[in-house]
């Protein structure tokens, strides 16, 4: 009796491997090794410490005895926190850029498929298959490596590409495609669309294009030259560092290079461009004397966000208590107030204070006039 219970405890110790997936506590160079010994592949879960999809698949679907049952027998699996230790190195060796994003890889370390983003047990299960499959992805990488450069596979591919979240690979596929191309832009649809989807301010041909805006718009209408200068405005983003949507600081001599880029390609309103992105950065690092004078060059830019502005006054005259900061910061919100009198609301939002409910920009001009007897 006694041994028949001791072999039913040692079940017991060891069913709660088979009742989930088995995420082993080893390297990656231990995880090829053990998938080449095992006849496995690899499956590689990649997260962050503070991604809310990736705590619920590891909560709610990796314990999942369907999840295990599949897992198990098939592959190799490892967590990896891509901000910490190995993570760092994998993260660019993958092109990891969305989390979670869901590796199955050969013994070899090759990758055979991806999914950035969550997936119930179910689907996870389907993700698993089409690996051990193969997939689209690395066909057309294949098809790519072997030197296709047709513009209808190059299209095809960036898509898939941006759809997996692969910043780098979308970067070196459009640079190289581009490269000898800046004539093309103008006089092939099909080679316009790829500059129009992936080009970014930063390379060449788009400055090279840019150049020519004026060209661009008779080509393709006063659209394209519009979606140029958003290329501009919305490239900055590159560098906010963020945690989740949470801005957490900024790369500021990124940022000042990108200012002085746009500066050399004659961008209108590069310092609002800069004073934009300058706010995000200021509030994050607590720097008010900087974002002070972000204020003063964003206040005046035409492609203006409201709240935005709004925002970052309130912050300022909470945060910042030096007399004469106050006063520089009162007459730049008394000017706002000046600026919006008898400005039509057009946007349909509206903003609901207490019982009342009232046109947005209303809302906005009520904000500034009470952040005006705060900082007298």
């Amino acid at each position: 009796m006694k041994r028949v219970l001791l072999w039913m405890m040692g079940l017991w110790v060891l069913s709660p491997v088979s009742a989930q997936i088995d995420f082993r506590d080893i390297s990656f160079a231990e995880a090829l090794a053990a998938a080449k010994a095992e006849h496995k592949m690899v499956f590689m879960d990649c997260y962050t410490s503070w991604c809310g999809p990736c705590k619920l698949l590891a909560s709610n679907v990796f314990p999942q005895k369907k999840a295990g049952d599949y897992f198990n027998p098939r592959f190799v699996s490892i967590q990896v926190d891509m901000e910490k230790g190995e993570g760092i190195d994998l993260r660019k060796r993958y092109d990891v850029n969305a989390y979670p994003t869901l590796l199955v890889l050969d013994a070899d370390g090759e990758l055979l498929y991806r999914h950035a983003g969550y997936l119930e047990v179910d689907a996870l299960i389907e993700f698993a298959e089409k690996g051990g499959e193969g997939d689209k992805l690395t066909e057309m990488r294949l098809r790519y490596e072997s030197g296709d450069r047709s513009a209808v596979f190059i299209r095809d591919y960036l898509a898939l590409l941006d759809e997996e979240a692969m910043s780098a690979a979308i970067r070196k596929v459009t640079d190289d495609f581009l490269k000898d191309k800046t004539d093309a832009v103008f006089s092939d649809s099909l080679v316009y669309e790829v500059f129009r989807a992936y080009a970014i301010p930063v390379s060449e041909v788009f400055q090279q294009v840019y150049a020519r805006k004026s060209e661009l718009a008779k080509r393709y209408g006063a659209e394209s030259g519009q979606a140029l200068e958003l290329a501009w405005e919305s490239y900055g983003q590159k560098f906010l560092k963020r945690q989740a949507k949470e801005v957490v600081g900024y790369d500021a001599a990124g940022l000042k290079a990108y200012g002085c880029l746009m500066q050399k390609c004659k961008v209108p309103e590069a310092d609002a461009i800069l004073a934009e992105y300058l706010i995000d950065g200021a509030m994050a690092t607590e720097d008010w004397e900087l974002l002070l004078n972000a204020l003063c060059d964003y206040v005046s830019f035409s492609r203006l966000e409201e709240g935005h502005l709004n925002y970052a006054c309130c912050i300022l005259e909470w945060k910042q208590q030096d007399p004469e900061a106050r006063q520089k910061l009162a007459s730049l919100i008394r000017q706002r107030v000046d600026d919006l009198e008898g400005v039509e609301d057009t946007s349909g939002r509206t903003m609901t204070v207490g019982d009342e409910t009232m046109p947005i920009l209303e809302y906005y001009r009520r904000s500034y006039k009470e952040l005006l007897q705060k900082l007298k």
